[in-house]
């Protein structure tokens, strides 16, 4: 009789802990994510691997807590029939499903609401256990969802994403800057490179391998600021103007363009802003090369450009 009442604690009282975990992991959005990392609490690097993969963990939680709960049950059961008569038996089953609803279940989650900060911070490494422990499980349980049509997920439009960010400044969860830079971020998706040169005129190119000597006549001719150099009758980068006349002037004329050429990345008119932007960053460059159908439909754009088109 001991031995059933303490197993059915424990089976309580775990599963109220999983519940627990499940729904502080739940309740954390990602500004609430923000404010805890922000703080650098203990733990830092666990908290940002469960919520780096939050589906899955929350997927390895309840699944162990339904394993718990069913194996459980299973078994207080089959104890319990063997202590108790049947009227005592429907009242053990009646008190367990009670305790199991609302210690188990109902108060764990409304007890998340309030600590889940707290319980994310203390348990990350637990969770990350569970989720380690039960992903191979998982898997295998998972095998038979592939038989299930799959969802596909509506694709919000724009107008729908400014709504989103209008409405959460004017309930005051971002503030005016921080909803400018929602809104410049969304354009960013919207525009394209093609769109900053639409009036710009033909650039000139000079091959990689002639002297600067040679390309004088070219410069007084042409002037301009930046020049695309050729290799291979193909863009491979730009030359500026007070280089090639540095070279002159420092009576350094017999060097060739292409020493002189400076980094830039190929891109595609189509490209968005946005692309553009995480591109100019992964490389460190600071000029794009918009590549035509043909050699003198290149065009030059700058990073400045590029950002001064994000911040209109």
């Amino acid at each position: 009789m001991l031995l059933l009442v303490f197993f059915a604690c424990f089976i309580v009282a775990f599963t109220a802990f999983l519940s627990l975990l499940e729904s502080s992991v739940v309740a954390i959005d990602e500004l609430r994510l923000v404010t805890i990392l922000y703080k650098n609490p203990r733990n830092q690097e666990a908290i940002q691997m469960v919520f780096q993969k939050k589906r899955e963990h929350l997927s390895g939680i309840v699944f162990l807590s339904t394993l718990v709960s069913i194996s459980g049950s299973t078994v207080l059961g089959a104890l319990a029939a063997r202590a108790f008569n049947d009227l005592w038996l429907a009242v053990f089953t009646a008190l367990l499903a009670y305790c199991m609803l609302v210690f188990a279940k109902v108060l764990p989650k409304l007890l998340a609401v309030q600590t889940a900060d707290k319980v994310v911070i203390q348990w990350a490494p637990v969770i990350r256990l569970i989720y380690v422990l039960t992903r191979h499980i998982l898997l295998l349980a998972m095998f038979w969802t592939r038989i299930l049509p799959h969802h596909k997920e509506a694709i919000r439009s724009n107008d729908d994403l400014r709504g989103i960010i209008r409405y959460y400044n004017k309930r005051g969860v971002t503030g005016k800057s921080q909803r400018k830079l929602a809104e410049a971020v969304l354009s960013s998706h919207q525009k394209n490179l093609a769109e900053l040169v639409e009036h710009s005129i033909p650039a000139v190119c000079l091959p990689s391998e002639v002297t600067v000597a040679s390309v004088e006549e070219t410069l007084r001719s042409f002037p301009c600021k930046r020049y695309i150099v050729l290799k291979d009758n193909q863009p491979a980068g730009i030359v500026l103007y007070r280089h090639l006349a540095r070279c002159m002037v420092n009576s350094d004329a017999e060097m060739s363009v292409g020493e002189l050429m400076r980094k830039t990345i190929n891109l595609a008119p189509e490209t968005s802003l946005h692309e553009a932007v995480t591109e100019l960053h992964e490389t460190r460059a600071s000029i794009i090369l918009l590549l035509g159908e043909t050699v003198e439909q290149t065009r030059i754009v700058t990073a400045k450009k590029v950002f001064q088109a994000l911040l209109r």
